[in-house]
């Protein structure tokens, strides 16, 4: 018998979660934020994308709102 060995794909909303993790982290890195800091946003967000409330862009989209609102009550 012949066995062939299938290469393991993870499911397509972990792929998509894992792509909103990175996004709000590298936003959170360019807006100047700590490392720890962007980080807890990137998890937070990808909690929020894999609770099935709303789409990726979304999720990204205000979480960098909220970041950036952040941002300029400091410097306000």
């Amino acid at each position: 018998m012949s066995c062939q060995i299938l290469p393991f794909q993870r499911p397509m909303s972990a792929q998509r979660a894992d792509g909103v993790f990175a996004a709000v982290n590298i936003a959170a890195r360019r807006m100047g934020y700590s490392d720890d800091f962007a980080l807890r946003e990137a998890r937070n967000a990808k909690l929020l994308f894999l609770r099935g409330d709303k789409s990726g862009a979304a999720v990204v989209a205000e979480a960098k709102a909220s970041m950036r609102a952040k941002v300029e009550g400091l410097l306000a």
